[in-house]
C-alpha cells in the first residue's frame, strides 16, 4: 500500500484502506495479543467490492541543574483538540517491524501473526483494558460515514467517560458494545477507535495505553491476517480502560504498515490521511 506523508482531515467521506497481501475468505480471521480481547462480527457489514496495525519511549534529559525525565514525542497531551506539539499525522513505527510475508498452505491457512506488526510494540507502561471489536459503525450520527470518494484512509477516536454517553451507541447488541454498555465509569471509561474502509477483517487493535498529564495515548496496530474477508466496510474497535487522573483528551497511534504509523487525537472529528499522490 502507498502511502506518502501528506495527511489532510475531513469531517465526512469514507476511504479505502490500500491492497492487502494475502488472500480472500468468506469468513473473518483476526488475532489476538496486549489486553483481554473479544471478537465480535455483530454488525452487518455492506457486502460490496473487495478490499483488500505506536510506541514511545520515556528518555531522561538533564537540565543545567538536576536531571529530569521528560516525554517523547509519544506522550505529550497538551492540545485538547488536534495532535499534541510535535506528533506528525503520519511517522514511521519507534521501533522495529519486521516485513513478515504470508505463506499460504493447501489448505488455505496462512503462517503469519496477524498481529506481527504490534510484535516488538513494548506492551508497558500501561493502563489496563479490554477490547472489543467489530465490522461497522457504532453511533448514530458521529463517526464514520460512507461516501462516493475512497481515496484515503478514515480514522476516528472519541472518548466515553461517563453513563450517559452510551446512549451515544446505535448499534446495541454483541460484545463491542457490552463491552462499553457494561461500563463502571467510577473506575474506568471508554475509549472507540474506527477506521475504514476495507476488510472487516482488518481491525485496530490496541497493545498499551498510557497515563499522559491530560489523558491517555493508546499504541497499536492493524490486524495483518494473510486469510481476510471480501467485505467492504468500516471497522470499530471498543476499549474499555482503567479511568486515570486526568481524562480530557486521547491519541491513538496505530501501525498500519512496517513503515507507517498514523495518529488521531480523539475531538478531532473523521480524519482523512490522503493516499492519492
Amino acid at each position: 500500500m502507498k502511502r506518502t506523508r501528506r495527511a489532510t482531515i475531513g469531517l465526512i467521506g469514507s476511504m479505502a484502506i490500500g491492497s492487502l497481501s494475502g488472500c480472500l475468505e468468506s469468513g473473518e480471521n483476526s488475532g489476538s495479543g496486549g489486553g483481554a480481547e473479544r471478537r465480535t462480527d455483530s454488525s452487518p457489514a455492506p457486502a460490496t467490492d473487495t478490499e483488500t496495525p505506536t510506541d514511545d519511549k520515556s528518555t531522561e534529559t538533564a537540565t543545567d541543574d538536576e536531571d529530569t525525565e521528560t516525554p517523547t514525542e509519544e506522550t505529550p497531551t497538551d492540545a485538547l483538540d488536534g495532535l499534541p506539539d510535535g506528533l506528525d499525522r503520519v511517522d514511521t513505527p519507534p521501533y522495529e517491524v519486521k516485513d513478515i510475508e504470508c505463506n499460504v498452505d493447501d489448505s488455505g491457512e496462512g503462517d503469519r501473526d496477524p498481529l506481527y506488526l504490534c510484535a516488538n510494540m513494548p506492551a508497558k507502561p500501561s493502563l489496563s483494558f479490554e477490547q472489543a471489536s467489530t465490522r461497522g459503525t457504532l453511533f448514530a450520527e458521529e463517526g464514520l460515514a460512507r461516501a462516493p470518494d475512497d481515496s484515503g484512509d478514515q480514522f476516528y477516536a472519541t472518548l466515553l467517560t461517563e453513563a450517559e454517553d452510551i446512549e451515544r451507541f446505535e448499534n446495541d447488541s454483541g460484545d463491542a458494545y457490552s463491552l462499553a454498555a457494561d461500563t463502571d465509569f467510577e473506575s474506568h471509561a471508554v475509549l472507540v477507535v474506527q477506521t475504514g474502509w476495507g476488510s472487516g477483517s482488518i481491525v485496530p487493535h490496541l497493545k498499551r495505553i498510557e497515563e499522559t498529564a491530560d489523558g491517555i495515548h493508546a499504541f497499536g496496530c492493524y490486524t495483518q491476517p494473510c486469510v481476510y474477508t471480501s467485505d467492504f466496510t468500516a471497522r470499530s474497535t471498543v476499549v474499555r480502560f482503567e479511568r486515570p487522573d486526568a481524562l480530557d483528551s486521547g491519541v491513538v497511534s496505530l501501525t498500519v504498515d512496517p513503515s507507517t504509523r498514523y495518529n488521531v487525537a480523539t475531538g478531532e472529528g473523521v480524519v482523512t490521511i490522503d493516499q492519492s499522490s
